[in-house]
């Protein structure tokens, strides 16, 4: 999946820039998108039937939490049934570029979170190709995090335990949903209301936290996540994480990547924001890996490897402080 990211935004970021006689660029790059993503799709597909879940796990599916039939505004939830709850409780954001992939990608590692009690909330949120752009991915996760909130009777959850993971794009969709949630400038800059949810922790694996990267993959993928014109847009300059003086209002976070990650680059911005800040985090790195190459979410794609196991279990400690 790696090679194709890679291959994928250099094709979409040159057909924006050379165009076409016959189709305008956006139509060419839709065209291209459209397949690739459809081919993804029938793949991870046949990934997730092959996949074993660990058993003695409730599963409640396709929970709208905004009613609008829309299958971006789904959540799922999973908790054990051979434990006593209530149960402390993750919100799980998955990745995918802002632009792919759907929460069943996480199902298998929020079965793992769970048979480790917890209680966990696997949430959906549009694509950031024909939808909707990323500000409005943002409303979409501070909309579910009001339903949670407004829902937190009818399921065992310990409410003084409240966790928010995301990966790759959703860890950054997370970061900024509470950073508006935290901030009545941030949410007039975006217009955005805010959720009252709260959030004792974080954890941000692999994230995609940087945005002023200038390499035409990047370029591209910018312009087909963000509406026409965005460098002009005033919220623009408050996506990038280092423009935001508000960042300390973020909870304690446990941050990870690896030196196999191709986006290992952005994880270490982060970090270096978190650092100048004096914020309260704990960074979770594993060296290149020569017998076995880890890459980007590793522990979210094979949640049973021995790296996986370590990294997940060190990430839930931590979280459990809070």
């Amino acid at each position: 999946m790696k090679m194709n990211n890679k291959l994928m935004f250099t094709k979409i970021s040159l057909c924006i820039i050379v165009g076409g006689t016959f189709m305008s660029c956006a139509s060419i790059r839709d065209h291209f998108v459209r397949n690739m993503l459809n081919d993804w799709e029938e793949r991870d597909n046949k990934i997730l039937s092959e996949q074993i879940l660990p058993e003695n796990i409730i599963e409640i599916l396709d929970i709208p939490y905004i009613a609008d039939g829309h299958r971006g505004h789904l959540l799922d939830i999973y908790y054990p049934d051979n434990i006593k709850g209530p149960f402390p409780a993750i919100i799980d954001l998955h990745g995918g570029g802002f632009f792919y992939t759907y929460k069943e990608f996480n199902k298998l590692y929020d079965f793992h979170l769970a048979k480790n009690g917890f209680i966990v909330f696997n949430v959906n949120y549009r694509l950031a190709f024909n939808d909707v752009k990323v500000p409005g991915q943002i409303q979409d996760i501070i909309s579910a995090l009001n339903w949670i909130d407004s829902n937190l009777d009818s399921y065992p959850v310990n409410k003084n335990r409240i966790y928010l993971i995301g990966e790759s794009a959703g860890a950054y969709l997370a970061t900024m949903a509470i950073l508006i949630s935290e901030n009545e400038r941030l949410q007039n800059v975006f217009n955005i209301g805010k959720s009252n949810l709260k959030i004792n922790a974080m954890a941000i694996i692999s994230g995609f936290m940087e945005w002023t990267r200038s390499e035409l993959k990047y370029w591209g993928m910018r312009s087909m996540i963000l509406e026409k014109g965005y460098k002009k847009q005033e919220y623009y300059q408050n996506l990038i994480l280092d423009n935001i003086h508000e960042i300390n209002s973020l909870p304690p976070l446990f941050v990870t990547t690896n030196g196999d990650d191709e986006l290992e680059f952005m994880t270490l911005y982060f970090v270096k924001i978190l650092e100048k800040n004096n914020m309260e985090h704990k960074f979770y790195y594993l060296e290149k890996n020569k017998p076995k190459k880890l890459g980007h979410m590793f522990n979210i794609l094979h949640p049973e490897w021995e790296e996986s196991i370590k990294l997940n279990n060190a990430m839930l400690e931590y979280l459990l402080n809070y």
